[in-house]
């Protein structure tokens, strides 16, 4: 998996040799659409993959569980995605901050991801482009602690 830095240079390179057609708004909208359903159908399936007893899992105690991690991310959707309509939306760390079994977190995850999906038909394409980069972030944190629990990311 590429870092952000380098998908974002690639883009950039791939726009400025692409043919004019290519280039159309939506072309860049469904490579956003594209990169949003890759990520947030693995962060979904990581955390459908984990039992909900191992959802209070840290691999140290100055991190966030995998629970508030999956809520953390689900919060990021609100805001990137809640921005890129064109509204001034304020953090809110209220899922992450809330209950976080899994239950509940699974609950607010899908309602969180299918708003963003609405949006990433017709919204502001850099928040868009953020919130890939900030959930690929976590998604990577997510992958390590599947890792030291013993699971296979859904993305290997």
């Amino acid at each position: 998996m590429r870092n952000v830095r380098e998908m974002l240079l690639l883009g950039a390179m791939v726009v400025l040799v692409a043919p004019a057609e290519a280039q159309r708004p939506d072309s860049t909208r469904m490579m956003l659409q594209g990169g949003f359903e890759e990520v947030s159908t693995w962060i979904t399936k990581a955390a459908e993959l984990v039992p909900a007893d191992r959802w209070t899992y840290k691999p140290v105690a100055t991190v966030r569980s995998f629970g508030e991690l999956v809520a953390h991310a689900a919060d990021g959707y609100n805001w990137y995605c809640g921005n890129a309509t064109g509204r001034k939306v304020e953090w809110s760390d209220a899922v992450e901050k809330g209950r976080t079994d899994k239950a509940t977190v699974m609950a607010k995850l899908k309602t969180a991801v299918d708003a963003c999906n609405a949006v990433y038909r017709t919204g502001r394409p850099l928040e868009l482009l953020q919130n890939i980069g900030h959930s690929n972030l976590h998604y990577g944190n997510m992958v390590t602690y599947l890792r030291m629990m013993g699971l296979t990311p859904p993305s290997s």
